[in-house]
């Protein structure tokens, strides 16, 4: 029993560091594929209108791919959509290095997004079916990004900004390739209906208060390097000040994020998030911004972690519960530079565009405040959170 019970521990250790290089592996390709669109759909006559929305739409498609396969990973299990969804990102991201003109880069574009909603949802599960902790999956991705961020610029100096797009093609598949030995956990939830109203009802004050924060978020991201110009930051500036963040946020999630109760967690994440976006109206230089950059760290790594304890902990249907989380981020994504460019339009300050970002993310405070006092008695937290 005593060789058994090693083997087991083993074999568990084995599944865990696979599961940590696949979050890796996703985020870096993500994030290479992210970090030179705008510039690319610039290059291809975009205006400021139709750049935003090859960042609106990818996240659109993102939103209703986290939704669909959240769901059937339920059903169905968590390693053939982790396999199959990696497979299908390394094809759909290394289509967009031969797109010709913006409409072809938007229609791979929402291609792209759609492949990358099929897994995520089905690795966090699969994680917490052997027990992971949340922190520490979550610290690995934020490595992924960071590590995306800095080959990006690499890659962009030695081979084109078109090039990301092919290289973000390589992780995906590496990460493919390493879900060969991946295990399924057998868990399988019976019934979850297309519709997942009661995962929705349940956990609404979640979900809405991530769609206030990001959508606040996704309103400043939408023109950071221009923001970061306006206060001196030249192209380096610009990518560094992200990759502080990222840095930051994996230590916090690692070391610290699992150790605190998920509602508190998730609250002082949204409260951060808003103090963050107001301070970044009065900062007057990019030295200014370094020690904001880690409160961020700090209010993401926080709201992140505490969201997925919670969501996995309340809930039997956690690919459902973890996807629409996804799909909440997904939708934020698709309306905040729409709402950043309206008001820019109107009111073109980016020190008054933080503040209407601050304003949005308070909003999302409010919302799970009300939200978790009428569910409070309601809530069984498990002994990891």
């Amino acid at each position: 029993m005593h060789g058994k019970a090693i083997k087991l521990k083993n074999h568990g250790a084995k599944v865990e560091k696979r599961i940590y290089a696949i979050q890796i592996a996703t985020y870096t390709a993500l994030m290479l594929s992210i970090t030179y669109t705008p510039a690319l759909a610039a290059q291809a006559e975009a205006s400021p209108m139709e750049i935003a929305l090859t960042f609106s739409l990818y996240n659109l498609a993102y939103f209703l791919s986290s939704m669909i396969f959240g769901r059937l990973a339920d059903i169905h299990g968590r390693k053939v959509f982790i396999s199959a969804g990696m497979l299908i990102a390394s094809a759909a991201f290394l289509m967009q290095y031969f797109y010709w003109d913006y409409y072809s880069l938007l229609t791979l574009r929402i291609m792209a997004g759609f492949s990358a909603g099929i897994f995520p949802a089905a690795t966090i599960s699969l994680a917490h079916d052997i027990k992971m902790k949340m922190g520490k999956l979550s610290a690995f991705g934020a490595a992924g990004w960071a590590l995306g961020s800095y080959f990006a610029g690499i890659i962009s100096l030695f081979f084109g900004l078109k090039a990301t797009y092919v290289f973000s093609s390589i992780v995906f598949i590496f990460g493919y390739l390493i879900t060969w030995k991946l295990q399924d956990s057998g868990v399988r939830v019976k019934h979850v209906p297309r519709i997942p109203l009661e995962v929705i009802k349940r956990n609404w004050h979640l979900y809405l208060s991530y769609i206030f924060r990001h959508s606040a978020a996704t309103i400043i991201w939408a023109f950071w390097p221009l923001f970061v110009a306006s206060i001196g930051g030249n192209s380096f500036w610009q990518a560094a000040t992200m990759g502080i963040n990222s840095t930051a946020q994996f230590f916090i999630m690692y070391f610290y994020a699992d150790m605190r109760k998920s509602t508190h967690l998730i609250l002082w994440g949204l409260i951060l998030s808003s103090l963050t976006f107001f301070l970044y109206a009065i900062i007057t230089n990019v030295w200014e911004m370094l020690p904001v950059q880690v409160i961020l760290a700090a209010s993401w790594a926080f709201l992140y972690v505490g969201s997925l304890n919670y969501l996995t902990a309340k809930n039997p249907e956690k690919a459902t519960a973890t996807g629409l989380l996804n799909s909440s981020i997904g939708i934020s994504a698709f309306l905040g530079p729409i709402l950043g460019g309206v008001f820019m339009s109107f009111i073109p300050d980016y020190r008054y565009l933080m503040v209407f970002s601050g304003v949005v993310a308070l909003m999302g405070v409010i919302v799970f405040k009300i939200g978790e006092r009428g569910q409070s008695t309601n809530f069984i937290a498990s002994p990891s959170i």
